[in-house]
């Protein structure tokens, strides 16, 4: 291959049907692709072949692809990961933003062009972007990021806020906001890592749209979903679309709270130490996930376009 060319990217199918995975490679023949039909070898595989990312199916005999996904984050996370399903799985979904950060969730029957736009996508940014480990920060580093990185939740709810604050105030910046316009406002006067929202408010209506915009332009702040009114479809948007940290069901637990703040709040430290790394958290650019697709005010998107960035000047891809 001439020096000039970029080699093909490495992609592993997992799925226990021989047909699915015959019509993925047949589908993604410009790459080198792997296929495994058992979910057991391919945490081996990924490794063994280097690959660059990895489509799933979720429900197989041997091994929920939840499960395959975790252990290969855990053993060769510098893959993408892309989930299949027929199906939509609560649990499932939750499990693979909580457990196995999924880049996208794609319903079967998939749509090729998606598929397609999805893996290039997926594989450039494996390539481009250095990997942030899962390694805990240093305790000092931990509290000097905790002196400067603030948490703001976006809750209406007054006993959740006191939760919150119970569990959270003693060890972060914790600042409240109870509707768009003051979250907006606290974005604007603070550096912020970690923003915690409900999907939806009975004063503010939807807030889904305002997560997925403030991503498209400040993908370095992780998202965490604190929700009573959990719905898989609206999970597998948010993970497609806003690309959320982690969801969490209420009533909120003082375990998962504290966990997945402290892991928000590292990977937000380690990005402002090497932020070429912020790829690996943007939209990027497939189809479905242009800005047209937010339908959000233009003023609203405006003001969230015009945040401080804090970090880096973020990166855009070349085309």
């Amino acid at each position: 291959m001439d020096a000039a060319t970029p080699r093909p990217l490495r992609v592993l199918c997992i799925d226990d049907e021989m047909r699915i995975l015959r019509a993925l490679k047949a589908l993604l023949r410009e790459h080198e692709v792997h296929i495994c039909n058992d979910p057991r070898q391919a945490m081996q595989m990924a490794r063994d072949f280097d690959v660059d990312v990895v489509v799933c199916d979720q429900r197989m005999p041997q091994m929920q692809g939840i499960d395959v996904l975790r252990e290969i984050k855990n053993t060769h996370p510098r893959s993408l990961r892309i989930l299949l399903t027929g199906y939509a799985d609560l649990k499932a979904v939750l499990g693979s933003v909580n457990e196995g950060e999924v880049f996208r969730y794609v319903n079967k029957p998939w749509e090729n062009a998606e598929i397609k736009a999805l893996v290039a996508e997926a594989g450039r940014i494996a390539r481009e972007a250095p990997l942030i480990t899962n390694e805990p920060i240093s305790e000092r580093e931990a509290e000097e990021a905790r002196g400067q990185v603030g948490v703001l939740v976006l809750e209406e709810d007054t006993t959740t806020q006191a939760r919150l604050r119970e569990i959270l105030a003693p060890h972060y910046q914790v600042r409240f906001a109870n509707t768009i316009d003051r979250a907006l406002m606290l974005l604007e006067q603070h550096e912020t890592g970690v923003l915690i929202s409900e999907t939806e408010t009975n004063k503010q209506g939807d807030l889904t749209q305002l997560l997925k915009a403030l991503k498209m332009h400040h993908p370095y702040i992780s998202t965490v979903v604190i929700t009573e009114r959990a719905n898989a479809q609206i999970a597998m948007e948010l993970i497609n679309e806003g690309q959320v940290y982690r969801m969490l069901l209420k009533p909120v637990r003082m375990g998962s709270a504290r966990l997945s703040v402290d892991s928000a709040i590292s990977r937000y430290w380690k990005l402002k130490r090497n932020p070429r790394a912020v790829k690996r958290y943007t939209l990027g650019n497939a189809p479905s996930f242009v800005e047209q697709s937010i339908p959000v005010s233009e003023q609203l998107l405006t003001r969230i376009r015009n945040l401080p960035t804090r970090i880096v000047e973020l990166m855009k891809f070349n085309g």
